[in-house]
């Protein structure tokens, strides 16, 4: 089927045609908008702040100023556990008080954990508040000292507060727990934000490029439908044909073999015999020529 065919038999539908392109605009706003109650398109993109923040893991004689500090070899351990403590527990807890947002509707996400919790794998939404951490790695993979975390709240001043918070909150565990275990000062583990929290605005949900392409997705495999209904109706009318000719074909060869017999039949009975005819110098008795006379009679 060359294009020109298809664009004649899509012509000679295009009623059905339009209706697969309204069909193709309603998809595509669909995946734009929502409809809510009272009736109203919503838009579903959205944006949210994000603010990043990088919380350094050291040891009590930092291993910035030494060359090989006592405990260096497991701070990326210490880091990898302590990103794990802050999205839920005690730790998530306290962020959340030092945020001043309820501990309830905060949400934490790892990428330390061996298996994604349901909370990691849904989509968070516009107004959800969600803490992020990674430990971060070298060329090689190894990990190093150093928690990364992501706050995301439905506005820039909020996820800098939480942002600050993962930090603060973190330290506050860490004091808590050393003074219950009567550490001292010089023995504790300590953290140090490398620089303020760094606020940005992101934009969340489908683009309206992604309404584009569902659209003429839809629009497309609309038009691929009816070119195969085509084809179909086609195929289905030229097999009845087909077999009507079958059906009928033995039908008309007994008619023209009846007509055949019934020729041959009118020149065998209507045909006369032919009479032999003498010649001029026939010797054959008078007798004989006139039984020949009468048979002919």
């Amino acid at each position: 089927m060359n294009t020109v065919t298809i664009l004649r038999d899509l012509w000679s539908l295009r009623r059905v045609v339009a209706t697969m392109a309204l069909l193709a605009v309603v998809a595509g706003t669909a995946v734009m908008y929502k409809i809510s109650v009272p009736p109203e398109l919503q838009g579903r993109r959205y944006e949210v702040g994000i603010a990043t923040a990088r919380i350094l893991v050291d040891t009590p004689s930092s291993q910035v100023v030494e060359v090989a500090p006592k405990g260096s070899d497991s701070l990326g351990v210490r880091a990898n556990l302590l990103a794990s403590l802050m999205v839920d527990g005690v730790v998530k807890a306290a962020i959340a008080r030092r945020a001043q947002l309820p501990s309830s509707k905060l949400i934490g996400i790892t990428d330390t954990e061996s298996e994604p919790s349901p909370a990691s794998t849904k989509p968070p939404g516009r107004r959800a508040l969600v803490l992020k951490t990674h430990v971060a790695t070298n060329a090689d993979g190894a990990q190093l000292p150093i928690i990364e975390v992501e706050a995301q709240a439905p506005d820039r001043a909020t996820a800098r507060r939480l942002g600050s918070a993962a930090i603060d909150g973190l330290r506050d565990y860490l004091d808590s727990k050393a003074a219950q275990q009567r550490i001292p000062n010089v023995d504790r583990l300590q953290l140090a934000g490398l620089g303020a929290p760094l606020v940005t605005t992101e934009g969340r949900g489908p683009t309206a490029l992604m309404a584009i392409v569902v659209g003429g997705f839809v629009f497309l495999l609309g038009c691929a439908w009816i070119l195969g209904m085509l084809v179909l109706s086609r195929a289905w009318r030229a097999a009845t044909v087909r077999e009507q000719l079958e059906t009928d074909a033995p039908a008309q060869e007994a008619t023209l073999y009846s007509l055949e017999e019934s020729e041959d039949g009118w020149l065998d009975d209507d045909e006369p015999e032919p009479v032999e005819e003498t010649a001029a110098g026939d010797d054959a008795p008078r007798e004989q020529r006139g039984r020949r006379r009468a048979g002919a009679r």
